[in-house]
């Protein structure tokens, strides 16, 4: 029994490990990043309503803090979502399909063969 469940075990850690997620495509980072933008923009207009109404202070003590401390959260949970639909734009437009030459050896001599190619450009 113990054997069968170590193996189990093992076999369950081993196909966790061989999991990796699928690298996106151009049109998927746009996508993505255009979602993410209009969340963005959905928060900090939320927020900033929410904190123009609190702002001439005639709404009561009770509702006050909900609305200021929401509408504050609300605006700099935005950032994030700007910050990251920029970089998901970003990787979109590194990513290029482009034709390579290729020397290639036929008959005892070099020739240039095309092979199309995906380019991906990283900044470090």
């Amino acid at each position: 029994m113990k054997k069968i469940s170590l193996l189990f075990l093992l076999l369950a850690l081993s196909a966790i490990s061989f999991c990796q997620k699928p690298t996106l495509t151009k049109e998927e980072y746009l996508a993505k990043g255009k979602s993410q933008k209009k969340a963005a923009w959905i928060m900090l207009g939320t927020g900033g309503a929410l904190l123009a109404i609190a702002a001439p202070g005639k709404v009561s003590f009770d509702i006050l803090p909900v609305l200021v401390i929401g509408g504050g959260g609300l605006v700099i949970g935005s950032i994030p979502l700007f910050l990251a639909s920029g970089k998901n734009k970003r990787r979109a437009m590194s990513m290029a399909f482009k034709n390579e030459t290729v020397p290639l050896l036929q008959n005892g001599s070099l020739s240039k063969w095309s092979c199309a190619s995906i380019s991906i450009k990283i900044d470090l």
